[in-house]
């Protein structure tokens, strides 16, 4: 018996002549899923942005496309990482203290655990150490880590600390990931004091959205609504997904973890637009009612491996993530451009049809990954 096909009847406006982007009714298997994302990252592959490899930009990319390889078993995504490495010559972006230099890292440890090499995780260890290095006094008494400036505003060395909300997906899951493959337990508790001092910083309990940093704190809409940044929050709802995949399920700080993923994702799945998008202002969609993609996929993400590791039931997200992957792949181009994405930025800004970007790109491939593994369960 063939796969179980789900029916969605979903009605969205027409897009560069993909008869599948038309309103229609729809059959959505694990197959197509997985054409989906072949389409849009053989066409990221084949036009490269000028940024260096190793920059942030690509890092949910080469995540995404190393989990892609995971479910496809082809080759030339496995190629394409090995070249990637080949080409940056395993090193990270020489930025220590920046966050930013460390979204690569992830994928590098999908490819280690493939292949343990020393040379695909050396120099990258070898960076990760400097901060935890400074950070930890003593293993023996972890009150004594150094407590940093984590304010961004006004802060001349805002880059040296997590600061930002996008550094949570950044960095984190670098050090969870190889805090679990390298047996450091001191990249782990890095990890722990530094996501709770950003996030108890940053996180508005009250609204279980996270500002993006301290300079929105006190920014509102034109409506008066507060500012939460659709991808801000998909930075972290993306980081607490890599965080929680490494930690051990029985690690004393894991249900912390869980409880702040649920809690976002509860509330995430409520502010989902018509369209199936979510606004760049989350809690403002008539400022941004347009459609965006890089938001949007990461949240499918989460919502897609929320349900897959039993944290997420099934009958309330599953409509949501359904929705959400019919909007994103009716703005995947005839050519395999995931269009809509907001360019690089802090804050909701206009987004047109042919913007695209590669953490856009990336964050559709987790995404699919994921709905991929929950469609095989069905």
């Amino acid at each position: 018996m063939k796969k179980l096909l789900i029916v969605l009847i979903i009605n969205m406006s027409l897009w560069t002549g993909r008869l599948h982007a038309q309103s229609r009714v729809g059959a959505l298997s694990s197959e197509n899923v997985l054409e989906e994302m072949q389409h849009v990252a053989d066409w990221q592959l084949a036009h490269p942005t000028g940024k260096p490899l190793n920059s942030w930009e690509y890092g949910p990319f080469y995540q995404g496309i190393m989990k892609l390889y995971r479910v496809s078993l082809k080759k030339r995504y496995l190629k394409a990482m090995q070249d990637m490495g080949g080409r940056i010559k395993w090193e990270l972006q020489p930025a220590p203290y920046d966050a930013n230099s460390l979204a690569i890292v992830p994928a590098l440890a999908d490819l280690y655990e493939l292949n343990p090499d020393s040379f695909i995780l050396d120099k990258s260890r070898y960076l990760m150490d400097m901060p935890v290095a400074r950070a930890i006094f003593t293993m023996e008494d972890p009150r004594k880590l150094y407590e940093p400036e984590v304010k961004l505003a006004d802060n001349r060395y805002w880059n040296e600390w997590w600061t930002w909300c996008d550094a949570l997906f950044m960095a984190p899951p670098a050090y969870a990931r190889l805090a679990k493959i390298l047996n450091r337990p001191d990249y782990r508790l890095f990890m722990v004091k530094g996501w709770w001092r950003t996030s108890d910083y940053l996180y508005s309990k009250s609204d279980s959205l996270i500002f993006r940093d301290d300079r929105f704190f006190n920014q509102r809409t034109m409506n008066g609504k507060k500012i939460f940044w659709s991808r801000g929050n998909g930075w972290v709802i993306g980081g607490l997904v890599g965080v929680l995949d490494a930690l051990d399920k029985n690690d004393p700080d894991r249900l912390k973890f869980e409880q702040q993923f649920v809690q976002m994702c509860t509330k995430l799945a409520a502010l989902q637009m018509e369209n199936g998008y979510w606004s760049q202002s989350l809690l403002d969609a008539k400022a941004y009612p347009q459609k965006e993609t890089s938001g949007t996929a990461f949240f499918c993400y989460a919502f897609a491996w929320g349900i897959n590791q039993g944290l997420l039931p099934k009958e309330k997200f599953m409509p949501v993530l359904l929705k959400g992957w019919a909007a994103l792949t009716s703005a995947v181009h005839e050519d395999g451009m995931l269009g809509y994405v907001q360019r690089v930025g802090d804050k909701p800004e206009n987004v047109k049809e042919n913007d695209s970007e590669t953490y856009g790109s990336g964050a559709f491939l987790l995404a699919g990954c994921q709905l991929m593994k929950l469609l095989n369960k069905l």
